[in-house]
């Protein structure tokens, strides 16, 4: 089966998809990518189809269970987690804790060591004569999960767990599924601010635009500096025509966030919109150095391509 292994209208919505490490450290900057890039998913088709049995296998044990700490799995259900889950997320992600994966992966290894430790006897209780012997450290590569894992609650592990699935998901196009996997994160932990912002573009592709609304204003509450919802929300209320809010709203990302690309081309779609030409042309043109800057070649094909069209119907110097 194919794994997960390293591949890597015109207003952009930004997804945010931070690493583990990353959100226990609000100092780091988060990693975000476009939602409607030109780029196909970087996986094959049998890998998100893999990860959506997955994710309803996942929201099952909730439904029965009720949480994500130690579970009265049947022996099936955990060799399923062993078997067929862990050893694809072990192969797939490895030791990179950057991963998309390795939330969910750190969440897997959670379940089944609760499992264990519950429902598995130790060698030394079925084989009390070995507790008389020197003790031997596992050599187990899960035997020392990252620190970030042990700081989490089982809930919290959980909805980071779920982010993952949903990030990846969405990217490879499957909105439906990955709007359950972040309805399931936000009710495990419901101040989770960047699955709002994500949940919101979800909505936004699915014709939502006031419960996308919804999603990005209670991102904000969460996160006041949060760049890439404002920029989100800007985006929204310019469709909406809500024309004043969505130039406070991009403006204010662009003053958290100097260097945000899509702030920028977002501001000008919206400049454009109202016939601003000039004024388009600039946030295009900072948006093109940008993305030369930070060697996006995404974004700056995109911004190119916006120049010349914009040039070839105003040519420089003229007043738009």
């Amino acid at each position: 089966m194919s794994t997960f292994g390293s591949a890597k209208n015109n207003l952009l919505r930004t997804d945010v998809v931070p690493s583990m490490p990353q959100l226990l450290d609000n100092s780091k900057p988060v990693q975000t990518r476009t939602s409607e890039s030109t780029v196909p998913p970087p996986y094959p088709e049998t890998a998100y189809q893999w990860l959506v049995k997955v994710l309803d296998g996942l929201i099952d044990f909730g439904k029965r269970h009720g949480h994500y700490g130690v579970i009265n799995l049947s022996e099936g259900e955990y060799q399923w987690l062993m078997d067929d889950v862990l050893e694809e997320l072990i192969c797939s992600v490895g030791e990179d804790e950057n991963h998309p994966l390795a939330p969910l992966m750190d969440f897997i290894i959670r379940l089944i060591a609760n499992y264990e430790q519950t429902y598995v006897p130790k060698l030394t209780e079925r084989f009390p004569e070995l507790a008389e012997e020197t003790p031997i450290e596992a050599s187990s590569e899960n035997s020392n999960p990252p620190r970030y894992a042990s700081e989490l609650s089982d809930s919290q592990l959980a909805a980071h767990g779920f982010f993952s699935i949903g990030c990846l998901l969405w990217e490879g196009g499957k909105a439906e599924k990955a709007l359950s996997a972040y309805d399931k994160a936000i009710r495990l932990q419901p101040d989770y601010a960047e699955v709002y912002n994500n949940r919101g573009n979800i909505k936004n592709e699915l014709g939502s635009r006031d419960a996308a609304l919804d999603d990005y204003d209670k991102a904000i509450r969460l996160n006041p500096n949060f760049a890439e919802a404002y920029s989100n929300r800007g985006s929204t209320k310019f469709r909406l025509g809500k024309h004043d809010k969505a130039f406070a709203d991009l403006n204010k990302a662009i003053r958290l966030q100097p260097d945000f690309i899509n702030a920028y081309i977002n501001r000008g779609v919206a400049q454009l919109g109202l016939g601003n030409i000039d004024e388009a042309k600039l946030d295009f043109q900072t948006a093109l150095e940008l993305a030369e800057h930070q060697e996006n070649d995404n974004f700056k094909t995109y911004v190119e391509k916006r120049l010349q069209e914009l040039n070839a119907v105003t040519p420089q110097g003229c007043k738009g």
